[in-house]
């Protein structure tokens, strides 16, 4: 093979070597200068969920973690559902696809906590057939003797499946 006819054949080829080599190297280096951050928020999301266990809730100081896809809080993933939680004495209520509200479980007539129906923007207990709104105005507290009024209610924060119920 002649020197002219070798350069032809083999140039092109050591040249596209040389440079597609070099793109492949940039792209590399460009894929590790872009990581993904993740927001603190998510971060947050992602370590509460992972450090609830199977009761679907977990308590830090005055905050309450709630799991909505575990199995005993999943009916507040839609609409109009209530829970009431006896372990942390709170009525847990999906009033909308974006609102959910929590208030003291406890009945401000005589205490009783595990009597409860929800009807028309109301929870009645069933103890004596008492009912409180979900209004802020007018609190009626546990076991005040109160026939009438709103049931304490406490600051609910929601992040994708995670409900935060904060008591202070």
């Amino acid at each position: 093979m002649k020197r002219r006819e070798f350069a032809r054949k083999t140039c092109p080829a050591l040249v596209l070597s040389i440079v597609g080599f070099s793109l492949l190297e940039s792209c590399d280096n460009a894929k590790e200068e872009s990581a993904v951050i993740v927001p603190q928020e998510e971060k947050d999301y992602l370590d509460r969920i992972k450090t609830i266990g199977t009761s679907g809730f977990l308590q830090v100081q005055n905050k309450v973690y709630f799991n909505l896809k575990n199995s005993a809080y999943s009916k507040l993933l839609t609409s109009v559902n209530f829970v009431n939680d006896l372990d942390n004495g709170v009525l847990l209520l999906r009033q909308s696809d974006t609102s959910l509200l929590a208030f003291d479980n406890c009945c401000p007539h005589l205490g009783s906590k595990n009597q409860w129906s929800f009807q028309s923007n109301k929870f009645k207990c069933a103890n004596h057939g008492n009912s409180y709104g979900i209004e802020s105005a007018q609190t009626a507290n546990c076991s005040s003797n109160s026939q009438f009024g709103n049931l304490r209610s406490f600051k609910t924060l929601i992040y994708k499946d995670l409900l935060t119920v904060d008591f202070s």
